[in-house]
């Protein structure tokens, strides 16, 4: 999961394909695995990691989500 995914986060190439970067807080989970950790740009946190009940990568969803 990312876990950082915002405006700033994503590129577009000479070609206008989107490039998401800046994999510093990326983690990569088990199946059923849950992250602990409080991390990423507050305005796009999704609820599970403020509220510190361990994260899955359907946080970067929400911040999709915050992006759209």
């Amino acid at each position: 999961m990312h876990r950082d995914l915002k405006l700033e986060n994503i590129l577009v190439d000479s070609k206008g394909y989107l490039k998401i970067i800046d994999y510093g807080l990326a983690k990569v989970l088990k199946s059923e695995e849950l992250a602990q950790s409080y991390c990423g740009t507050p305005e796009y946190l999704a609820p599970e990691m403020v509220s510190y009940d361990g994260h899955d990568k359907n946080v970067d969803w929400w911040a999709l989500g915050i992006l759209m």
